[in-house]
């Protein structure tokens, strides 16, 4: 993959930028002086293609916008074996990216978001950022540093990771075997509490059934004297009213005998003149036949006008009896039913009230359970109100006397179960607590067992993903060694001007080179520090041409950010001569920047970049 083309707006240093007609082959030099411009346009071809730059994380990506502008775009034309595509990417103030992939010669859109773009750009390219930059992007960083040590040959050969996190995973597993000591200590703490509980299964629900009586037994209490008092204030106005009533019937009652007597005498009378007037005739003397006769018809009228007096009388007194006294009777036996319960309430203990367990549970806790709620004098004159009372000859100041004195013994006895039942819920309460913290407990200890159990695992995979990662380090070191052995030794002695001939890395990564002035390897820190950057530089190009046969590509750009650090002229020199000839090979497109213009060699295209401009085009 090559880059022919870059147009970038308002990114980093530049508000606008214009590469056009680059070449695909040769090196193309961007030169200026600090804070020119150069690692901007690197910048810009890394976030054109892949939406990050080498110092700048995707999410913080709009730190790449120019000073004061709300949106930057970069536009890269690209080729790859032998198809030109064109690839936008644009990012706004609040980090919204948007990129998309055209095919220049089959004039579609290949992707229109960056997720699509960066899996259709792994599919062309058959690689991610990670190994673009490992590979094809040397940074200023990078290129600058003045170590040689094992951290940049594992940086290169792709192991850096594996060690990084070879050590992080051997830091947690040792803190995971002091966090599993720690917590088996804390599970075998809580098992030995869970174990000092000693607590009957039966013994909650008991004790609810017990509450649950007395709080019943003391409702009814409640409903009985709120039943007394309702009854009890009724009753001076039904007595009042029982007394007309009564006197009313009885009325009605002597009225009826007499109305029978007169239909009973006018009956006979009637009959006998009627039907036996010789009798008659004796009796009454002088009395003519049709006298008689007419005495006779009006006694048998007489009796029809009792009989309907009578009949009426019964009516009306039957009316009198059942819709008037009856419910007065109800009433005063309702109130003498209510009277008695209220009696025997005050006068009988609770222990004929309530439950055997109950009872039993009162015995067990030593509760007082006296025989009688009240001691009042009128108590003893109850009993003969109650039988009085159904029959309303009760004075109602003797019936609120005794509903008053039953409702003082009412509320001696509610008080009485109200302690009970305190008691009762005090101990659910604790038995409650006590469960509750067993519960905690067997929560807790299952909760530890199950952490226990995942950090066991945690151990296992651990160690697992270490001896993996071991065993794979060891293969890419032999890879990575074979590579070496294979590529750099033709580059090292290009860039080197034959002065080292081979490498020999050793497992730990520590470097040896051949020196073939002193026939023999050399550590890498015995060196200069330009030929450490030379021999770098062969190892780079060489892990590029790896990767870019691996991807099958015919032409590959790299870019070099420095590459010159440290160099003496004539080091220079010999190593733009070298990245020149390695143009003609797969790396053909090199970019590479400077403070200036390099001397004595034939540049494909030149950059310059000046301090302060924000506009480039070339």
């Amino acid at each position: 993959m090559i880059i022919t083309a870059i147009n970038a707006e308002n990114f980093r240093k530049y508000q606008h930028l214009q590469l056009e007609n680059l070449p695909e082959r040769g090196l193309i030099a961007l030169t200026g002086r600090n804070e020119s411009g150069k690692s901007s346009i690197g910048d810009a071809i890394q976030f054109g293609l892949f939406g990050r730059t080498e110092q700048v994380k995707p999410a913080d990506a709009a730190k790449l916008i120019y000073w004061g502008a709300s949106q930057a775009s970069v536009a890269l034309r690209l080729q790859h074996r032998g198809h030109e595509y064109r690839l936008i990417r644009s990012i706004d103030a609040d980090g919204n990216v948007a990129a998309t992939l055209f095919s220049t010669e089959e004039e579609v859109t290949l992707a229109d978001t960056p997720e699509t773009v960066e899996r259709q750009l792994k599919a062309l390219f058959g690689y991610y950022y990670g190994a673009f930059s490992t590979a094809f992007y040397w940074g200023q960083p990078s290129s600058t540093s003045k170590e040689g040590d094992g951290d940049n040959l594992r940086a290169i050969a792709g192991l850096k990771e594996h060690a990084t996190l070879s050590t992080q995973l051997e830091r947690e597993q040792q803190e995971r075997l002091d966090t599993l000591n720690v917590m088996e200590g804390r599970c075998k703490h809580t098992l030995r509490s869970i174990d000092t509980f000693h607590l009957d299964d039966a013994q909650l629900p008991r004790l609810n059934a017990i509450a649950t009586d007395l709080e019943g037994r003391q409702q009814q209490l409640t409903l009985m004297a709120q039943r007394l008092d309702k009854e009890s204030l009724t009753y001076p106005s039904h007595l009042d009213a029982f007394q007309k009533v009564d006197q009313r019937s009885r009325t009605i009652g002597r009225w009826t005998k007499i109305t029978l007597m007169v239909f009973l005498l006018a009956l006979l009378v009637g009959l006998f003149l009627m039907f036996t007037p010789e009798w008659g005739k004796r009796l009454l003397g002088d009395l003519s036949a049709s006298w008689q006769d007419l005495l006779g018809r009006g006694a048998i009228r007489l009796a029809s006008l009792a009989a309907l007096v009578g009949a009426v009388l019964l009516v009306y007194g039957w009316y009198v009896e059942v819709r008037r006294l009856r419910p007065l009777q109800t009433h005063a036996k309702h109130l003498a039913a209510a009277m008695e319960n209220s009696y025997q309430a005050c006068t009988q203990p609770v222990s004929s009230q309530l439950n055997t367990d109950s009872v039993d549970y009162l015995v067990e806790k030593h509760l007082d359970m006296p025989d009688t709620s009240t001691t009042h004098p009128d108590m003893a004159a109850i009993p003969e109100w109650i039988h009085t009372t159904r029959l309303y000859k009760t004075k109602a100041l003797y019936v609120h006397s005794a509903a008053d004195t039953l409702n003082v013994g009412l509320a001696n006895r509610r008080a009485e179960l109200g302690k009970h039942l305190d008691t009762a819920r005090a101990e659910i309460l604790t038995a409650e607590q006590q469960l509750e913290h067993l519960a905690h407990l067997r929560a807790l200890a299952a909760e530890q067992e199950q952490a226990l159990e995942h950090e066991r695992r945690q151990h296992v995979v651990t160690n697992t993903a270490i001896d993996l990662l071991k065993r794979d380090a060891s293969h890419s070191i032999e890879r990575f060694n074979q590579l070496v052995k294979t590529r750099c030794p033709e580059l090292l002695q290009r860039f080197t001007q034959a002065h080292y001939k081979s490498l020999e890395i050793l497992p730990d990564f520590s470097l040896k080179v051949l020196s073939e002035e002193k026939g023999d390897y050399l550590d890498f820190n015995e060196i200069s520090t330009g030929t450490q950057r030379q021999v770098a530089l062969a190892m780079r190009i060489a892990l590029a041409n790896a990767l870019a046969d691996a991807t099958k590509t015919d032409k590959q750009m790299l870019f070099l950010d420095e590459p010159f650090a440290f160099f003496d002229a004539e080091r220079s020199n010999n190593t733009l001569h070298s990245l020149a000839e390695t143009s003609k090979g797969v790396m053909s497109q090199i970019w590479l920047t400077a403070q200036t213009k390099p001397e004595g060699i034939a540049l494909a295209h030149h950059i310059q970049c000046q301090q302060g401009a924000h506009t480039l085009k070339a």
